[in-house]
C-alpha cells in the first residue's frame, strides 16, 4: 500500500497528534498511537533551554520510544543560533523536526517567538532557511492563519515556507490574538492547498473522526491534526473505536500501564490529570474531581473499579 509522505517519513494514517504543552508526555503519545495516530508529535520545546542541555539530558526529556515513530519534536525560538544548537541535539531522536510558528501564549509572543514571527516574515525565512539546511531530518512548520484579522498572509508565508525547502504546513485555522475563540477558517487553508505542492496540515476544533474526514474533503488538505479533543479523547485516532464505559475505562486502564512502564517522572498530579481529563467521556455519578484525592496509580485503579 502507497502511504502519503513528508518529506522521506511514510505516514500510515491521514490522522496526527498536535504538539501539546504539558499533555503530550510518553503514555499519553503512545496511547494516541496504539490508536491508531499517523504521526506523532512530542510538546513544544523551547530552544533557548534545549541549547543548554547535554545529549544525555535532551534523551531523557524527550523519552521517545521505538513504537512511537515516526515522531515529530517540535522546536519555539526566535534566536537562531539556538534554534539550530537544539535541532542538532534533537536530531537524532527526530523523524522530523517541527518549528512553531504559530504559539499565542504571551511569554512566546513577546519574546518575537511562535505566532509573533507572522508578523516578522523576514526573521521567518531566515531561521527556515537555516534549519533546512543544517539538518538532514525532514523540517516542518506549524503557523496560524495571521497574526490577526487585518494581517491574515498564510498563503503568502506558506509559499515562502515551500521556497525554504520546508517538507509540510500544519495550518491553524484561526489567527495568534483570536487564540481559540471564533470558528476555524477552513477556506483559507483549501486556498493554501491550492497554491502549494508540499503535504498541509489542516488544524482546529476537530471533535470526532468523521469531522476529521470532512475537512480533509472540503480542503483537499492532505492530513489532519487533532489536539485538545485527543487530549480528552485519545481514541479519536481509531475510526472503529465503539465508544461506551466498558472501552473508555480500559483506554484509562491502558494509559496507566504505559505510564507506570515508561514514565521516569512518575508523577501522580500528572496522572490524575489525563484521567481528569478521558473521564469526561464516562457516564457515571462519580465526580471527576475526585480523582484529584487519588494519591497513588493503583488509587486509581480502585476509582476506576467503582464505575
Amino acid at each position: 500500500m502507497e502511504y502519503k509522505k513528508i518529506g522521506n517519513v511514510s505516514i500510515r494514517n491521514d490522522f496526527i497528534l498536535a504538539p501539546m504543552a504539558a499533555v503530550n508526555c510518553t503514555a499519553f503519545r503512545l496511547l494516541c498511537k496504539k490508536n491508531g495516530a499517523g504521526l506523532i508529535y512530542t510538546q513544544m520545546y523551547d530552544a533557548d533551554l534545549l541549547a543548554q542541555k547535554t545529549k544525555n539530558e535532551i534523551k531523557e526529556v524527550l523519552n521517545i520510544q521505538k513504537s512511537e515513530r515516526p515522531i515529530s519534536i517540535q522546536l519555539i525560538g526566535s534566536n537562531i543560533e539556538n534554534i539550530i544548537k537544539s535541532a542538532h541535539l534533537i536530531e537524532e531522536y527526530a523523524d522530523i523536526i517541527d518549528f512553531n510558528v504559530g504559539c499565542a501564549l504571551e511569554e512566546y509572543v513577546n519574546r518575537g517567538c511562535g505566532g509573533a514571527l507572522l508578523k516578522d516574515t523576514e526573521k521567518l525565512e531566515a531561521i527556515i532557511k537555516k534549519l533546512v539546511k543544517e539538518v538532514s531530518k525532514p523540517v516542518t512548520c506549524k503557523i496560524r492563519i495571521g497574526y490577526d484579522a487585518q494581517n491574515i498572509n498564510a498563503v503568502k508565508v506558506c509559499q515562502m515556507l515551500e521556497a525554504c525547502g520546508v517538507a509540510a504546513i500544519a495550518v491553524h485555522g484561526r489567527t495568534v490574538q483570536q487564540k481559540y475563540a471564533k470558528k476555524v477558517n477552513w477556506t483559507i487553508m483549501k486556498q493554501i492547498k491550492e497554491k502549494v505542492s508540499i503535504p498541509i496540515i489542516a488544524n482546529g476544533d476537530i471533535t470526532t473522526y468523521e469531522e476529521g474526514l470532512e475537512l480533509l474533503k472540503k480542503t483537499g488538505c492532505d492530513f489532519v491534526m487533532i489536539g485538545r479533543e485527543a487530549q480528552h479523547s485519545p481514541w479519536i485516532f481509531n475510526q472503529k473505536f465503539e465508544y461506551n464505559n466498558e472501552n473508555v475505562k480500559n483506554q484509562i486502564l491502558e494509559f496507566l500501564e504505559l505510564y507506570e512502564k515508561y514514565e521516569k517522572r512518575k508523577s501522580i498530579t500528572e496522572i490524575n490529570q489525563h484521567v481528569y481529563w478521558m473521564f469526561r467521556n464516562i457516564e457515571t455519578s462519580l465526580r471527576p474531581q475526585w480523582i484529584s484525592e487519588c494519591k497513588t496509580i493503583d488509587e486509581v485503579r480502585k476509582f476506576l473499579e467503582r464505575i
